[in-house]
């Protein structure tokens, strides 16, 4: 990014002097305006920002599952992968993931890696994300709603979010929050229901979820590289599949 230095002009003005008394305070006030003058204001550095567009390929994004036992996976039926999205978005192609929530809290998310940032430095970050759902809205289900109760998360860490073993379940090593509530390193969006109400035929639609501000300011490590973590927070106990479209990062110096 490159700052932008405006010069403000100010033409330097000399009143007339009335008496020898007054030629001290005037030469003050002379060189005062001549040197604002030159003077230069400098804009603070500008915000750095990264849109992903994943029609455009997956852009190193990886998936992974959290909240989980990893001894019991098959019956969670863990999916993810890049795919089309079907009709009438099949002319996209999207990050899908889909699960079935036997554990009440199943984690499904991506991960991919902001490159080319100064070491040390430190932002504020504010996140949004666009997905493809055909969850309806309104609609009664096990544990919760199927859409009402599958939250999207997303946020921005100085380490590359990943799960850790806790006893038997898998579990993220960064704070993302526990369902509806967001964590220091990851905020809520919303959820994926969409504009159709229960009783209607299911239909796929994009939803743009609203930007917001991540708890936790991000100190860049010392290789230049954070990382944008999205995902789906799910309570309810059965099938959640939806794509993530597209994903937007800005970073806001002090």
């Amino acid at each position: 990014m490159t700052d932008r230095i405006a010069r403000d002009e100010h033409p330097a003005y000399r009143a007339p002097l009335r008496a020898s008394r007054w030629r001290s305070r005037s030469a003050v006030l002379f060189m005062g305006a001549s040197l604002s003058g030159c003077s230069r204001a400098i804009t603070p550095p500008e915000p750095l920002v990264f849109t992903f567009d994943f029609d455009r390929g997956a852009q190193g994004f990886v998936a992974d599952f959290a909240d989980y036992p990893p001894e019991h996976a098959e019956i969670y039926e863990l999916t993810a992968d890049y795919r089309a999205i079907p009709p009438p978005l099949d002319s996209r192609s999207a990050l899908f993931i889909s699960g079935v929530n036997r554990s009440d809290d199943l984690f499904m998310f991506y991960r991919g890696a902001l490159d080319g940032l100064t070491p040390g430095a430190r932002y504020a970050a504010t996140v949004s994300v666009e997905i493809a759902t055909d969850t309806p809205s309104g609609c009664l289900g096990v544990g919760g709603a199927p859409g009402e109760s599958v939250w999207i998360k997303a946020g921005v860490t100085a380490v590359e979010p990943l799960t850790v073993s806790d006893g038997s379940y898998l579990r993220m090593n960064v704070d993302i929050g526990s369902q509806s509530n967001s964590g220091t390193q990851a905020v809520v969006l919303g959820n994926v229901a969409n504009s159709r109400a229960c009783e209607e035929p299911r239909r796929w639609e994009t939803k743009a979820l609203a930007e917001q501000d991540v708890p936790a300011s991000l100190l860049v490590p010392p290789d230049g590289r954070a990382w944008l973590l999205i995902g789906a927070d799910s309570g309810f106990e059965s099938l959640t599949q939806l794509y993530f479209t597209r994903a937007s990062v800005t970073l806001t110096p002090p």
